[in-house]
């Protein structure tokens, strides 16, 4: 059953539980299916050609497509509703399947017997809720119509009861169990935001002040600098001195000061993310180069700061547990450098859901938005490099 609630934008959770159902259910589909073509195989010379071997084929294709989708994709989830149209579709043409020629060995159960309790639950598992019940609800009386019209299977309505009971009950049983599944993961990739919104927040609030206290010392110094001379003037000469001292003294102060602080200085970036890697992953090493003096917008230091914290998270979920950590920060006289690196897993960038938002967006879109650039450098087993680069136009 399709979730009807608002879905978090990192769903690692959600992901890999999709995952784990989809290739759990195409592996029951594949048992399934089996039995289910070895029963059409035995039906086939009593059945319509045309008809059964279309609705044979569709249901087949279908199987292979969501084993390859689950097991080697993105692991899409309309897959499900496929499967459950491709045992609509064989279904729907039972009638002319069975109208071409002789009808099947009256002690058989049609070959859709088989492939019935996958497609409920398929869709029991995609569609929402109403319409979900809807679907397995057709499952099982298209059933009984097929029984009642064309096979007496042997046992008569306590078989054709039980049968019916088997593939309501028991899709729909695992069905919300699933559904369950989902929604906890839901839970868990909403905590997971919830946290790196704190860890993000605390990046900007101890950025800006940090870079406060900067300015601060800046407006301290200027003046005891002025003031001391001052204090020290006997002539003219000295006096003179105060004056440019003083000049001096308002020209950094003009240069520090920024209106609402609308840029940063790299050493503020810098130290607010050596401690917030320190609490996140005391592993991590971190290496600073370069000159600390550079200024940067605020937008852009947010947006840097944002994407090495996720980029950091990301490799804590997915590198492995013993993958060591790094990031090297540069700063130039025109922009900043950051390099996050680990020696786990690794992964193929295109292969990423579209759903990874935080990959996505948090890390590559958010960094773009300022005009920075984004490289991804990672494969299988070799390891992962995020670095991003923002330089000033001007």
């Amino acid at each position: 059953m399709k979730l009807e609630t608002f879905e978090p934008r990192n769903q690692v959770a959600l992901s890999r539980i999709d995952r784990l159902t989809g290739r759990v259910f195409t592996v029951g589909t594949v048992l399934t299916g089996t039995e289910s073509v070895f029963h059409a195989a035995n039906q086939s010379e009593a059945l319509s050609p045309l008809w059964f071997w279309l609705a044979s084929g569709v249901l087949i294709a279908a199987q292979l497509f969501n084993l390859i989708n689950f097991w080697f994709l993105r692991a899409q989830r309309w897959g499900y509703l496929l499967h459950g149209a491709a045992y609509f579709f064989a279904a729907a043409t039972w009638f002319l399947q069975v109208g071409g020629g002789s009808q099947p060995d009256a002690t058989s159960r049609p070959w859709l017997w088989w492939s019935a309790g996958p497609a409920a639950i398929a869709i029991g598992m995609y569609l929402p809720k109403f319409w979900a019940i809807g679907f397995m609800a057709f499952v099982p009386i298209s059933w009984l119509l097929i029984n009642l019209a064309e096979v007496e299977v042997d046992g008569g309505v306590s078989n054709l009861i039980s049968d019916f009971l088997y593939v309501t009950l028991f899709p729909g049983t695992l069905a919300v169990l699933v559904w369950m599944l989902r929604r906890a993961a839901i839970r868990a990739d909403h905590s997971a935001d919830s946290a790196l919104d704190l860890q993000l927040g605390e990046v900007t609030k101890e950025t800006q002040l940090r870079e406060q206290v900067r300015i601060d010392s800046i407006l301290y110094t200027s003046v005891f600098d002025a003031l001391k001379a001052a204090a020290k003037a006997k002539n003219s000469v000295d006096y003179a001195r105060v004056v440019e001292v003083s000049k001096e003294s308002l020209a950094r102060i003009a240069a520090a000061q920024t209106p609402d602080l609308e840029e940063l200085s790299t050493m503020a970036l810098f130290e607010t993310l050596e401690r917030l890697v320190a609490k996140i992953d005391p592993t991590c090493s971190l290496s600073i180069k370069g000159s600390t003096l550079t200024f940067i917008p605020k937008d852009v230091a947010t947006a840097l700061s944002d994407a090495a914290v996720q980029a950091l998270n990301n490799s804590i979920q997915h590198a492995g547990a013993k993958a060591l950590r790094s990031i090297h920060l540069k700063s130039a006289k025109r922009g900043v450098k950051l390099v996050i690196s680990d020696d786990g897993a690794g992964f193929r960038p295109s292969r990423v859901p579209d759903q990874s938002l935080g990959f996505r967006f948090v890390i590559i879109k958010r960094v773009e938005s300022v005009g920075g650039k984004v490289k991804i450098d990672s494969s299988p087993a070799n390891g992962t490099k995020i670095v991003l680069e923002w330089e000033s136009v001007e």
